[in-house]
């Protein structure tokens, strides 16, 4: 645009020119020859300031350009730098679940355990980092392998969190919904009927097995059998029992169209990218197995109790997983970070915050706890809602003397 001014500016004065010299062509020739001096050193005059201005604009244009292209590779960088930082901040926090951790803010939850007589794995975490990740006693005392951070147990009772948890992803899914009748998925169910699979799940059905299960069967044979060996309780009021959560697994296969074990695996352990976790007998064959002891706590080995297939067996949908201390609170905060069930999802399901077992957990106002009994294992957590703090303690030690579930309240504490 300066460029084509110029040239209009030179037009006029050249045609101007022109015209001076032709009203003045009788003049003296030295007068025309001054007169045409002047003219052009006028023209080339303004030809060079605006050309100056033109080159000075680009110029100025021009190192704009290169500012703001220096500016924004630095802003982009930056914003790369904060993901990336934040990238490598959650990698070294999950590669610490599984490695041994012991810092001087965990010396102190390390000596408590000991103090405790505890024998099992501990995981703990303190305003978002791992304070301490370590085992207390054997996991094998023969062959005296200590128990650490990749060591399997059982979780018992916990996994009935993971059932309802694989409950409501069919719920989300239409496929069932929590006020549906028991009825409407397994027969033969004297108050199926009245029974909804939300009662079910808040231990509210009045369902009971008046015996243990005898021998090894198949997952339907076991819906089946517990069917016909229930009792029937007062409905509404809490009683926990274990064959709710039977049945539920039976719901479970029924709409899913799959085991229990491949649902729970494909939508929820894959989906986690668990990599310790999974379903006996597994387990009973792996080298990282904790074995299981019962003694006192004067002689806390002496005796080894071994697992007969039925033990687990029974256990459908209740209590025949396994994990380490990482992989149980990589599942744990999963579902609470919403990545198994929305969270809306997850507040319908754990719908008490007054401790009342409710969903697998014990929902409180800033944490929730877990504890499952197995087969001589124990287990126990408390986790605040936003995974910030928690305990996770895996025990091989059956012991009588200790709580696990209270030791591990107590522990998440004090935290702060």
């Amino acid at each position: 645009m300066k460029f084509l001014l110029l040239l209009r500016v030179v037009a006029v004065f050249l045609s101007a020119f022109k015209v001076s010299l032709m009203s003045n062509k009788w003049e003296d020739e030295n007068v025309l020859h001054r007169r045409k001096m002047i003219w052009v050193g006028v023209v080339l005059g303004l030809a060079a300031l605006l050309l100056g201005g033109t080159v000075l604009g680009w110029q100025q244009d021009h190192s704009a350009s290169q500012r703001q292209a220096r500016v924004k590779p630095s802003k982009y960088r930056e914003k790369v730098t904060r993901k990336d930082t934040a990238k490598t901040q959650a990698a070294l926090f999950d590669e610490k679940l599984d490695r041994s951790v012991k810092t001087k803010a965990g010396q102190s939850f390390s000596e408590a355990l000991t103090n405790d007589k505890f024998i099992g794995s501990a995981l703990v975490i303190q305003h978002g980092k791992v304070i301490f990740n370590g085992g207390v006693g054997y996991a094998d005392q023969a062959s005296q392998r200590l128990n650490g951070p990749t060591t399997l147990f059982q979780i018992g009772s916990i996994q009935k969190a993971i059932t309802a948890v694989a409950v409501m992803q069919l719920v989300e899914a239409g496929k069932l919904r929590l006020d549906d009748p028991v009825s409407k998925y397994l027969s033969g169910i004297q108050t199926g009927d009245q029974v909804t699979l939300r009662m079910m799940i808040d231990m509210r059905s009045g369902f009971a097995l008046k015996k243990y299960q005898p021998a090894v069967m198949g997952d339907m044979d076991i819906i089946r059998w517990a069917i016909a060996n229930m009792t029937y309780l007062p409905q509404q009021n809490y009683a926990y029992q274990p064959v709710n959560y039977l049945l539920l697994a039976g719901v479970i296969e029924k709409v899913a169209g799959r085991s229990y074990e491949q649902q729970v695996k494909n939508d929820i352990i894959e989906r986690l990218k668990l990599k310790h976790t999974g379903f006996l007998p597994a387990m009973l064959t792996d080298s990282n197995r904790s074995l299981t002891y019962t003694g006192p706590v004067t002689n806390p080995y002496q005796t080894f109790i071994g697992e007969p297939e039925l033990w687990y067996n029974r256990e459908l949908g209740t209590g025949n997983m396994y994990t380490t201390t990482g992989d149980l609170y990589r599942l744990l905060r999963g579902i609470d970070s919403g990545k198994v069930i929305t969270l809306s999802a997850l507040k319908t399901l754990r719908n008490r915050d007054d401790g009342v077992y409710t969903a697998g957990i014990y929902n409180h106002q800033d944490f929730y706890s877990t504890h499952g009994v197995v087969a001589g294992q124990m287990a126990s957590t408390a986790i605040s809602h936003d995974g910030q703090n928690a305990i996770i303690l895996l025990s091989n030690y059956n012991s009588h003397a200790l709580n696990l579930h209270d030791l591990a309240v107590h522990l998440f504490q004090t935290l702060g």
